[in-house]
């Protein structure tokens, strides 16, 4: 019989997702989160392409899992395994993020817009 995969997030790590510093962490990065989608329509009417948008998830997925694994190791409770787990899957977004990249350069992916910069009058 095979050995099925540890199930994510497990009890320790929903533990976790109660403590207070990874709630107030995660309130931080939800509120840079919304700082950082523009109020206003799209300028160029485009949407996000599919690849974009699949590895801004796997971007901020890896993000929790980072600060979960960083209060783990500060409390020495990360086994060696979830630790190898978690760099294997570091190296395998670290690809498909040079990956993206290659495809901007090539063509593949639309390049980012670059935002204007707009001087804004004190009061």
């Amino acid at each position: 019989m095979p050995q099925a995969e540890a199930a994510w997030p497990s009890a320790t790590d929903l533990r976790l997702a109660e403590h207070p510093e990874f709630v107030l962490l995660c309130r931080v990065l939800g509120g840079l989160r919304r700082l950082s989608i523009p109020d206003g329509p799209v300028r160029s009417g485009a949407a996000m392409p599919r690849a974009t948008h699949h590895l801004v998830d796997l971007l901020r997925a890896t993000q929790t899992r980072i600060a979960v694994l960083t209060t783990r190791l500060a409390d020495g409770t990360a086994g060696p395994d979830e630790q190898r787990a978690f760099a294997d899957q570091a190296e395998d977004l670290a690809d498909l993020l040079r990956s993206h990249a290659d495809d901007v350069d090539a063509g593949i992916v639309a390049a980012p817009r670059h935002l204007f910069d707009t001087n804004r009058e004190t009061a």
